[in-house]
């Protein structure tokens, strides 16, 4: 009989084999040397498709009146003006001002949400484009393109350099600049997938990934840089960023 991956008590665990599980959130689970525990990516998956199930829910009740979202906002503007009209006839300003009050605070919120949502569509056509061609290109699994992105996502940030929009790949804290291969020094798409090839291998197609990551040592990790120009590939450049850090090599002249 084969053994079970998670139970919820041991007792369900025949005793001679209660030894090889170990207790984690509540339940019991097979510990396994070498299995990569990737529940938290599969939660979080789990999240996202239960809010979209909940906007295709939204959506159908207000196909259900049968009127189209033209014709909805119609009748709202028709009953706010009805409303208007009877206060004003009746001298209630105070009412009209409320009225008045209420519009302009839909506005700004509706303002608000239009600008949430085009940021999160920006957000949405970069992880669907630079990221997933990262991780095409990298070899993910079909697992892997369907787990990564929602746990990646996170190191991607929008930030403004005057008026111009940039994007920033940052480390696991959420904070600190990614070092990576850039002419810049800073990380690349390509750059955030290959750390994900070394802690998630499991999620790659034949990575035969292994060891910390950590660049080998070249010419450019040594003595002999003073300007930007004196690197003499993209490698040795990712490998001095890696060993002097971002800021160093910002510093040098071009």
């Amino acid at each position: 009989m084969p053994l079970k991956f998670s139970v919820d008590s041991l007792d369900d665990v025949s005793e001679a084999h209660r030894d090889l599980y170990a207790e984690k959130d509540g339940k019991f689970v097979l510990a396994v040397d070498g299995l990569e525990d990737n529940s938290g990516l599969k939660k979080a998956l789990e999240t996202e498709r239960e809010t979209r199930k909940k906007y295709e829910k939204d959506i159908k009740a207000w196909q259900r009146t049968g009127k189209s979202p033209d014709e909805i906002a119609e009748l709202i503007a028709g009953a706010e003006e009805a409303e208007r009209l009877k206060n004003e006839k009746e001298g209630n300003f105070d009412a009209i001002l409320k009225q008045h009050q209420g519009r302009w605070d839909k506005e700004k919120a509706d303002l608000a949400s239009e600008l949430e949502a085009a940021r999160a569509s920006e957000r949405s056509a970069i992880i669907n484009t630079s990221l997933m061609a990262a991780l095409t290109k990298a070899g993910a699994t079909e697992e892997g393109i369907d787990l990564l992105p929602d746990r990646l996502s996170n190191r991607i940030k929008f930030d403004r350099d005057g008026d111009k929009r940039v994007i920033n790949i940052v480390a696991a804290d959420g904070v600190t600049p990614l070092a990576g291969s850039s002419k810049d020094g800073t990380a690349t798409f390509d750059d955030l997938v290959k750390e994900a090839l070394d802690k998630y291998p499991s999620l790659f197609k034949g990575s035969g990934a292994g060891g910390s990551g950590k660049q080998p040592d070249s010419r450019a990790g040594r003595s002999g840089i003073s300007k930007k120009s004196d690197f003499k590939s993209e490698k040795d450049r990712a490998a001095w960023v890696q060993e002097h850090g971002v800021e160093k090599y910002k510093a040098l002249p071009d």
